[in-house]
């Protein structure tokens, strides 16, 4: 049997970073044939990889303050100076948001720097279970038994389940008797019930600026209509915060006042619709039955007819799923976490990282810093282990 100092299960993100952080022999095991899937398809080929803003803020977690130490430890910088080093080119965009040239050169270099630090890959090698033992970890795979004296679970969530996504480490999690916050897509579309996919289903495709809000959360982008529901860059990063059954409201016209808008017109014989600064199947279709010329409107209509244009409430039947969710919320509970090694506190040895914790960041970089993040303060600490 195949002894190692350390055996990183999944070749993802945080897995490939992790693996290329310490120099102790290790094995990166991954069910899928190459490493690295989602980060070479992310940002439509071009991968957002970090943020020039990351801050704690930007991340939901039960453990509000979970996130600091790791934070802290690995900067955007500290990323960036990798790929200057490696002649990786990149560029910075809106909101501090920053992209490779090309995916593929941060995978394959992510790649490189882990068999520089002594890597051994084992792809399309199903992990089938993970064992502690008084010495170490046994780990039985689908092409025979691994012992290692460390064990990273690197294993990500259930999103794109297309690029490989599974379960596994969820469900290791439970098996060993950590807390799992349970898992939900986020990042993701929200859909209407089957009444309002009927009304608003000639708009799939159309977008429009809009200020959306749930709770105390509040976000003024593009709002993108499907077929289902509603997307774009003000949606995603609200579905994280979005619960089951609460309320989503939508304003139309952000930072106008429809009333008053209505009012400056209303001795026209213009229709509603006509007046307002929405491309015109939009408005017709937000306002229905209740679009009519101005001049005849009466107060109460137009009161009514306001309120819908900036204030448009509903309940989501649910999100898009985990097919089409950027990352999964949820996950191992970060309680059961030591923040600045990201070791398990019951299971010395044991590692947990990146999007299989419950830490999930808001679109524009984030998630992938956590990975980067997670995945360094573990091989760190690796690094000091015998």
């Amino acid at each position: 049997m195949v002894t190692y100092h350390t055996a990183i299960i999944g070749a993802g993100a945080s897995g490939l970073f992790c693996a290329g952080s310490f120099p102790q022999s290790k094995i990166l095991l991954d069910h899928n044939k190459r490493p690295g899937v989602k980060v070479g398809v992310s940002g439509g080929g071009k991968c957002n990889f970090t943020n020039r803003f990351v801050s704690a803020a930007d991340y939901d977690c039960t453990q509000k303050h979970f996130c600091k130490n790791a934070l802290a430890a690995f900067k955007p910088t500290d990323f960036t100076r990798l790929l200057d080093q490696a002649n990786i080119l990149y560029e910075e965009r809106s909101h501090g948001q920053l992209f490779a040239s090309r995916a593929l050169d941060i995978v394959h270099y992510l790649r490189q720097r882990a068999e520089n630090a002594h890597t051994d890959f084992a792809f399309t090698t199903e992990v089938l279970a993970v064992q502690p033992l008084t010495d170490g970890f046994a780990i039985r795979t689908s092409s025979g038994l691994i012992q290692a004296q460390h064990v990273v679970l690197a294993c990500g969530g259930l999103s794109y389940p297309s690029l490989g996504a599974s379960p596994f480490g969820l469900k290791t999690a439970r098996q060993l008797e950590l807390d799992v916050i349970s898992p939900r897509p986020a990042l993701c579309g929200l859909t209407f019930s089957k009444e309002l996919q009927r009304i608003f289903k000639t708009l799939a495709g159309n977008s429009t600026l809009a200020e959306v809000k749930t709770g105390k959360h509040t976000f003024t982008e593009q709002l993108l209509f499907t077929h289902e529901g509603i997307s774009g860059p003000a949606v995603l990063p609200l579905s994280l915060f979005w619960k089951e059954g609460d309320p989503v409201q939508v304003n139309f016209l952000p930072g106008q006042d429809a009333h008053v808008l209505f009012t400056t017109h209303k001795n026209t014989s213009k229709k509603m619709s006509s007046v307002l600064p929405l491309t015109g199947h939009i408005a017709q279709t937000v306002l229905g039955p209740l679009d009519k010329p101005l001049a005849n409107a009466t107060k109460a209509e137009l009161e009514t007819v306001s309120r819908k244009l900036n204030g448009f409430t509903f309940i989501p039947a649910g999100t898009a799923g985990y097919t089409k969710a950027e990352v999964t919320a949820g996950g191992i509970d970060t309680r059961a976490i030591h923040p600045s090694t990201f070791e398990v506190k019951k299971i010395p040895g044991l590692y947990v990282i990146g999007e299989l914790l419950d830490v999930t960041g808001r679109l524009g970089g984030y998630n992938l810093h956590w990975a980067w993040a997670s995945g360094f303060c573990a091989g760190q600490h690796l690094a000091r282990q015998r």
